[in-house]
């Protein structure tokens, strides 16, 4: 059940690896693109061991993560072809993009806290086992469950000693919520209907059954002065000095968001305001051409032909991984054709000088040895377009007023400051 979205996530991955230098918030790919969510992916998962070895190996042959670092990617890589150019107006209807407000909230609420201490408990201690009680939301629970389809067991839909969190949402809709309330030992009947949008035809819209037994609680323990003491090493003795904490530490991560959380608001509206009216279709191509040959390089390392290779780690055909490849591509590169139009508009262009700072702070930001280096590797084209975003970003926070609101001064508005738009940090 994890094909599809092992797929989509390697052509996620890869048009993030060929797009590496956009600021933040510049991906603009609409909610509920993805073939499958992991809700809709675990109810039925037969095939999950199977896929998972695949994935795993796919994974070690690819040396995706060795391609984090600037230099280990340049060496181990060929240099991706030159980006082609295109004229973004031809494409966008730009609507209101100056004298833009935009809200943030960088308070730190207390389910923030909750939910980042409970997490570091379960990373250092184990789970307490419920002995009276039960099921709550966040508990882990281990259950026996067997899905059936007018009285007739589906495949896929049976399990024993499955371990799963209330609230992470790994199921179908309604299932963990059916859990909730019950006790140790006992069996509930859970009806359920798949959603329409299911990857598998036949269960897609079914109502169904599902029996499930709760063989065991575990929880989350409490924090308490002495765990406190555990988990920050002594640094602090009681639970509430360390709840003090971890609220700063939040806070301070949400202040180093600032620019990247008011980039993505106002993308955001520029998106409500402007259309897209087509795609251009030379980039298309070029980024589907991109996907294709990462895969046959795949395929190659693995001794196999593309056609096999996509059968039998991804079940499906070139065909098909073109048709995915051309939908990421089109969500991916949405932000970009509204900062591009709006800089052709405005007459916004990257000169020879802004170029050559830009490309060795790029080099030394991805840990490349020299700019030359970078250029081989990602193209002129792809760091000419990143530095045209991001000067455009300057342009619009220039701009745009924003609004905070926080614990500290909530409702306060500001006027963003040019010095504010100046970093690239988040450019990662």
């Amino acid at each position: 059940m994890r094909r599809k979205n092992l797929m989509t996530a390697i052509i996620a991955s890869f048009c993030l690896m060929v797009s590496a230098l956009a600021p933040a918030g510049i991906s603009m790919a609409e909610e509920g693109t993805e073939t499958e969510t992991a809700a809709e992916e675990t109810a039925a998962d037969e095939t999950q061991a199977e896929e998972s070895d695949a994935e795993e190996a796919a994974e070690a042959e690819s040396g995706t993560e060795a391609q984090e670092d600037g230099t280990e990617a340049s060496q181990e890589t060929e240099a991706v072809p030159e980006r082609p150019d295109y004229n973004a107006l031809d494409n966008v209807t730009l609507g209101e993009y100056t004298g833009l407000t935009v809200t943030i909230d960088l308070s730190v609420t207390e389910e923030e806290v909750d939910q980042t201490v409970n997490s570091n408990i379960k990373s250092s201690v184990s789970l307490e086992t419920v002995e009276e009680g039960t099921v709550e939301e966040g508990d882990t629970v281990n259950i026996d469950y067997e899905g059936k389809l007018d009285g007739v067991a589906f495949d896929g839909g049976t399990d024993k000693g499955y371990d799963l969190e209330i609230g992470s949402h790994t199921f179908i809709d309604g299932f963990e919520e059916g859990l909730v309330g019950v006790s140790t030992g006992e069996t509930v009947d859970i009806p359920l209907t798949f959603p329409e949008n299911y990857f598998s035809e036949d269960l897609a819209v079914q109502d169904v059954v599902f029996t499930v037994t709760v063989n065991e609680i575990k929880r989350v323990p409490e924090l308490t002065d002495e765990l406190a003491s555990t988990l920050s090493e002594g640094a602090y003795t009681d639970a509430a000095s360390y709840r003090e904490s971890i609220r700063q530490e939040l806070e301070t991560e949400k202040e180093s968001q600032r620019d990247s959380m008011i980039h993505q608001e106002i993308l955001t509206q520029v998106a409500n305001t402007c259309t897209i009216d087509s795609y251009p279709q030379e980039l298309v191509d070029y980024s589907v051409d991109n996907t294709v040959s990462y895969y046959q390089s795949m395929a190659e390392a693995y001794g196999m032909d593309l056609a096999d290779f996509l059968t039998a780690y991804l079940g499906i055909t070139e065909e098909q991984l073109r048709e995915e490849a051309a939908l990421s591509a089109q969500q991916n590169m949405q932000a970009e054709l509204y900062l591009k139009a709006i800089a052709e508009q405005e007459g916004i262009q990257v000169t020879d000088e802004e170029f050559q700072t830009g490309v060795e702070e790029y080099a030394q930001q991805y840990g490349f040895e020299s700019a030359e280096d970078l250029i081989a590797y990602y193209g002129k084209g792809m760091i000419d377009i990143s530095l045209l975003q991001d000067k455009v970003m300057d342009f619009l926070m220039e701009n745009t007023t924003v609004e905070e609101a926080s614990a500290q001064s909530e409702g306060s508005t500001e006027e963003v400051s040019e010095g504010s738009a100046q970093e690239t940090e988040a450019a990662q």
